[in-house]
C-alpha cells in the first residue's frame, strides 16, 4: 500500500484531517502517478516523436501530465505548491495550444514554450524545492 493511502488513512482516523494532502503526500502522490505512468520514459519517446513531426503523442503525453499535475493541485493543502502546479498546467496547455499550430516552425514553437515570466519561474521552483524525488525521475 502507498505510503500516501497509508498516512491519507491514518490522518482521517485521527481526525486530523481538513481533507486536503500536506506537502509531502502530494509529492508523494506526484512521485507514484509518475511511476505509474512511466513519465519520463514516455515524455522522453514523446520529444523524440514530435522532433520527428508526430505532435500528435508528445500532446497525449503532455494532456495526462497535466490531468494527474489538476488532480494534485485540487488535493493539496499547500497553496504554493497548487500555485506552482497550475503554473505548469497553464505552461503544458500553452504547448498544446502552440502545438496545433500548423504556421510555426519547430523552432519558434519551442521558443513561445520557453518565455516564462520570473513569477512563473520562480513558483515553479518550489516544485523542485518541495519534491525533491520529481527532479530525480527526470520530471
Amino acid at each position: 500500500m502507498s505510503a500516501a493511502v497509508i498516512a491519507l488513512g491514518l490522518s482521517m482516523l485521527t481526525g486530523c484531517s481538513s481533507g486536503k494532502l500536506s506537502t509531502e503526500e502530494t509529492c508523494t502522490l506526484l512521485t507514484e502517478k509518475a511511476k505509474e505512468l512511466d513519465l519520463a520514459n514516455k515524455t522522453e519517446s514523446a520529444v523524440q516523436d514530435i522532433l520527428a513531426g508526430d505532435d500528435e503523442s508528445f500532446t497525449a503525453a503532455i494532456n495526462e501530465v497535466t490531468a494527474f499535475l489538476q488532480e494534485a493541485a485540487d488535493k493539496t493543502k499547500d497553496q504554493k505548491l497548487a500555485e506552482a502546479l497550475q503554473v505548469s498546467i497553464k505552461q503544458n496547455n500553452q504547448m498544446v495550444d502552440l502545438l496545433s499550430d500548423k504556421d510555426l516552425s519547430l523552432a519558434d514553437k519551442i521558443s513561445k514554450t520557453q518565455s516564462n515570466t520570473v513569477e512563473d519561474t520562480e513558483k515553479m521552483a518550489y516544485v523542485s524545492t518541495a519534491c525533491p524525488e520529481l527532479d530525480e525521475l527526470g520530471n
